[in-house]
């Protein structure tokens, strides 16, 4: 069987998973998270007026980005306002994507990487439920895949328009999500260690990464008089990381932390002169706490790694479960009885059950499976490769810090799709003696 043949059967496993996923959502707020609404609110004003904000309304600059909700708007306009439509691109979105990570496999290894890859990829948890939410997470992994494949195709060629283009995709997703806003130095440190013409990569790469955000800033200044990308920073740092070191420090709860902090805002908390007096307690927190600060924010990391989407499956599927109820950090008892806990509950159904006790198993043997693929980029002196994902994984998982979750992880669960794939492959010769 040859790798076409494998890709068409693996892709419609994944449609057919997405397929009897979407037949078992809930009917209560379906495809919804806790962020959702926000979506769809812009995303419906866009649809009517075609403009984010009506005539008359307040001026107030949101504090996540409007790409996602400009994506929503114009498939509103374009099919009407059916959310089946939406659900229906992303889960072809989420198949492009896959088919883009198997180039990338098989670009930086081989075509057998790349094969067990995509079949990684059509069975992953996270790619099949984040199709079916109305979230970024699929739209903005997208981009980033799209971005590295150019990228690594621009290693492999050095042509110029390759690196624009990588350049000109990382920078459409800070549209969607802020996420990849400081990765450019990253990979500045890179082209100047691994790039042929390291100057002219260094300035080309820069001219059009910030070529589509200042686009976007522009937006917002139009729209809204303010020329930023967001405030995006200022909520995850202040009412998502803030209320933890508080509660850890003041042996209080998260909740009532999150009330106190709030009662110091004064007037619109969208607007920067709010924030100063939560600024100065978090400043004094930071200086009085250090090391609690970093370990609270290593934590979160943490959960970022080793959180199951089963949690995110089941707020999908079951009508009562909703974002934040199930956390191991909520469970009772003994290691593996929290354990047992955390994958039963928030759900009655046996299946789900199953796929989370085997989500489990398989998080396990994958990080050891790209240990395993790390190790050879080591052993085999290909430094390049190395730096780029692991710079990629270490980018993208530390910024979760603030609030760390499963969720989070679909920004570089590919990279750990592709070094799992490789070990595996890698474990497979060796158990063969070749």
């Amino acid at each position: 069987m040859d790798h076409k043949q494998i890709l068409v059967i693996f892709s419609f496993t994944f449609i057919f998973f997405s397929f009897l996923l979407y037949k078992n959502v809930s009917f209560i707020n379906s495809h919804q998270d806790i962020d959702s609404k926000a979506y769809l609110n812009n995303a419906i004003t866009f649809h009517k007026y075609n403009n984010f904000v009506q005539s008359g309304q307040a001026l107030d600059i949101p504090y996540y980005s409007m790409g996602y909700a400009f994506f929503i708007g114009i498939l509103y306009k374009i099919f009407g306002i059916n959310n089946w439509v939406l659900i229906f691109v992303q889960i072809l979105l989420a198949l492009l994507t896959g088919f883009l990570i198997f180039r990338i496999a098989n670009y930086l290894f081989d075509k057998n990487t790349a094969i067990i890859s995509f079949i990684l990829f059509s069975i992953n948890l996270g790619f099949l439920v984040f199709s079916q939410f109305i979230l970024t997470e699929i739209l903005l992994s997208f981009f980033l895949v799209l971005f590295l494949e150019r990228f690594v195709l621009f290693l492999r060629t050095n042509l110029i328009l390759y690196l624009i283009e990588s350049a000109f995709c990382l920078g459409l997703s800070i549209a969607i999500k802020p996420a990849a806003l400081y990765f450019i130095f990253f990979i500045i440190l890179f082209l100047l260690v691994f790039a042929k013409n390291r100057i002219k990569s260094v300035i080309i790469f820069s001219l059009f990464f910030y070529l589509p955000i200042l686009g976007y800033m522009s937006f917002n200044k139009i729209t809204y008089n303010q020329f930023v990308v967001g405030a995006l920073g200022n909520e995850n740092l202040y009412f998502y990381f803030l209320p933890k070191v508080l509660a850890c420090k003041n042996n209080s709860s998260i909740k009532k932390e999150l009330l106190h902090i709030q009662s110091l805002l004064n007037g619109n908390k969208l607007e920067s002169k709010s924030w100063k007096k939560i600024n100065q307690l978090w400043m004094q927190t930071l200086k009085q706490n250090p090391f609690l600060c970093f370990k609270i924010w290593l934590l979160n990391v943490l959960k970022t790694f080793l959180g199951l989407f089963t949690t995110n499956l089941k707020v999908l599927v079951e009508p009562t479960t909703k974002g934040g109820d199930v956390s191991f950090f909520k469970t009772k008892g003994d290691f593996l009885c929290r354990i047992m806990t955390y994958i039963s509950a928030g759900t009655c159904s046996c299946i789900v059950r199953v796929v989370g006790f085997f989500e489990l198993v398989w998080n396990v043997l994958r990080y050891l499976f790209c240990l395993i693929a790390f190790g050879s980029l080591i052993l085999n002196k290909r430094w390049e490769v190395f730096f780029l994902l692991s710079f990629f994984i270490f980018y993208f998982a530390f910024i979760t810090g603030h609030d760390g979750c499963a969720r989070f992880r679909m920004m570089f669960e590919f990279i750990l799709i592709i070094l799992a794939a490789r070990g595996i492959i890698i474990s497979w010769k060796i158990s063969k003696g070749s």
